[in-house]
């Protein structure tokens, strides 16, 4: 099973939907994906059409975090929701499934495993050991860098990719957060050293309307060598309808916008997962494209006289 987190610095740059629909799309080629939830807000549940309440806080992933933290023997085989239904009457279907958060349970997991420190950091990796034959890939939404939490899941990874906004401050976000993910392998004395798999700018504008800001943050993320996704996700009200209705968006629009967005970026994080970094194929700056947009234009201009 390949591991992959969904980080970030800081909340808000969309890890959740990034996380849902790269583990949908993942299942629609057939492979058996597993959504791990480490987020105490519980969002990829929701994003899955699960909410935990009542005796089904019993099936939370923080509750299983909590006893292997505390020493006590613990499995997760038993607690894993399956979600398949959501690819029903889709061709090539695999299978979907979630390890569910709860907010309590998670949030005391927080706790216990931030007295715990470096001792535990390993306890993901560890409860995932015995769903290894069973799943093909697993997606883990994170919250942020600050919580030990975060710290736990890119312990148990494998590949980590991060996001931006088109805003300035994520972008220093970012930064840091490649660097958290080149340093686990030292933090965590060699038992995990996660790929970093580059940024993707989420909730972009067509480039007709980009702000000087984006502009910005777009050249920034190539002078910085984050190697962004070539792919962006585009600021649309169906993503965020997804989330509501519990059906990701790379499924209930797979013919729209979002979903072919979400299913190209899907084909490069696969590609950069196979590939060394020097081969990857990394996204222009915002001054190339415009460049290159001034220059077709005047080609063009220059064939009409």
């Amino acid at each position: 099973m390949e591991k992959i987190a969904v980080a970030s610095q800081k909340g808000g740059p969309g890890k959740t939907t990034t996380t849902v629909n790269l583990a949908a799309g993942l299942a629609l080629t057939g492979a058996r994906v597993l959504v791990v939830d480490i987020e105490p807000q519980a969002q990829a549940g929701i994003a899955l059409g699960v909410r935990l309440a009542g005796p089904e806080v019993a099936k939370s992933l923080g509750l299983r975090l909590q006893q292997a933290a505390q020493g006590v023997p613990s499995t997760v085989s038993d607690i894993v929701i399956d979600c398949s239904h959501l690819l029903e009457h889709r061709a090539g279907q695999g299978k979907l499934c979630l390890l569910a958060s709860e907010q309590a349970t998670m949030a005391n997991a927080q706790h216990i495993l931030h007295a715990a420190g470096i001792e535990k950091i390993g306890v993901l990796r560890t409860l995932l050991h015995e769903l290894d034959d069973q799943f093909d890939y697993a997606v883990f939404d994170t919250p942020p860098a600050v919580q030990a939490l975060n710290g736990v899941a890119l312990a148990a990874s494998d590949y980590a990719l991060t996001l931006c906004l088109p805003k300035h401050a994520t972008v220093e976000g970012a930064v840091t957060m490649r660097s958290t993910i080149r340093h686990v392998k030292e933090r965590t004395n060699g038992l995990a050293d996660p790929k970093y798999l580059g940024v993707v700018l989420n909730m972009s504008s067509p480039q007709r309307e980009w702000t000087l800001e984006e502009i910005e943050v777009r050249n920034l993320m190539v002078d910085t060598h984050l190697a962004p996704f070539v792919t962006d996700i585009r600021q649309d009200t169906r993503i965020s309808r997804s989330y509501a209705t519990g059906m990701p968006a790379v499924l209930g629009f797979a013919r729209h916008a979002p979903g072919k967005q979400y299913a190209k970026f899907l084909q490069e994080t696969l590609d950069r997962m196979d590939l060394p970094p020097e081969e990857w194929t990394i996204a222009p700056s915002a001054d190339e494209v415009i460049a290159a947009a001034v220059e077709a234009k005047a080609a063009k201009e220059k064939v009409r006289a």
